[in-house]
Parts: structure tokens; sequence; C-alpha cells
């Protein structure tokens, strides 16, 4: 841009005000850039499983002691590994072994460029059918998606599952 196009005379503060104008231009461009990238939505099936174990029964490598029991992921029956992000949803994998053992199923937030997923629902697979799994407080009614006191009563959680109709 010429400062001639700013309207202004040459000199110091017409550079200053014409570059203003430009990065004022730019800025809404800019924030637009830092938007989340998009996601699809995703269902896998599987076992969850500690990533560190997984990678040696598979793979053979060792990570450090202190990776053990941090990050997990969801091991599907061809044995593909797909890391899990550790939000409340992901941390109750990690804080309730219960959930660790049966088949599960999982809608996910799969975001381009991130190999990891975020978990949105949980399912239970049984011979009987899929059913949902969350923690449930009897006193105040009030579902969670991790094994803790209750938020609003500070009273037991229960695992809650709840048939799914397909």
């Amino acid at each position: 841009m010429r400062i001639a196009d700013c309207g202004l005379q040459s000199g110091r503060g017409s550079v200053a005000v014409c570059l203003i104008t430009v990065v004022a231009t730019l800025v809404p461009s800019l924030i637009a850039a830092t938007d989340p990238p998009p996601f699809k939505l995703e269902t896998y099936r599987g076992h969850v499983v500690f990533l560190n174990d997984a990678l040696a029964k598979r793979f053979g490598i060792t990570t450090v002691p202190e990776a053990a029991d941090r990050s997990l992921a969801l091991q599907t029956a061809d044995g593909t590994l797909v890391p899990i992000v550790e939000d409340v949803r992901g941390r109750a994998f990690r804080v309730d072994e219960r959930l660790r053992k049966p088949e599960v199923e999982i809608l996910v937030r799969k975001y381009q460029g991130l190999p990891a997923v975020q978990v949105i629902r949980l399912f239970e697979v049984t011979k009987e059918g899929k059913q949902e799994l969350d923690y449930w407080c009897d006193i105040c009614a009030i579902p969670m998606v991790e094994l803790k006191p209750c938020e609003c009563c500070q009273g037991e959680t229960i695992l809650r599952r709840r048939k799914v109709e397909e």
C-alpha cells in the first residue's frame, strides 16, 4: 500500500497511520485463523488400555516408569491403538479400572491433524447389547462422567448402565 493510497502526505506520522490501517485490516483474518480445527464424530470399539503396556506388548517399546499409568488408548480388535485425550471423560478410564475391563464403544471427536481422540459418549458392549455408562447420584439425580463425589451433595456416586435401544 502506498502512502498516497491512505490519502496522506509523506512523513513519519503518515507512515504510522498507514501501518495501523493495514494491521487493522489483517487482525480479523488472524483471529479467524485461531479457530479450532474442524472435527468429525467417529465411533471406535475395543478395550481401553494404558498406552505404555500396549506399546511394550505390541511393539517392544519401553517407556519411562513415570509414564506407566498416565496415557490411555483404545485398542481395537485389529490391534490399532487410538490415543485418548485425558479430559474429564478420558480421565475416567484411568481413575476407574472397571472401565478398562469390558469391551467398549466410544463416540469421539476426531480433530484434523490430531492423532488422539476426545471421548464424548461411552458404551459397554455386551451379549445383550450396548449399555451407556456414566456415574449417578441417587440423592440428587445428577449424571457425571467420572468417578468422584457428587458435584451437588458430595455424596457417593455409582457406575450406572443404561440399555441402549438400537
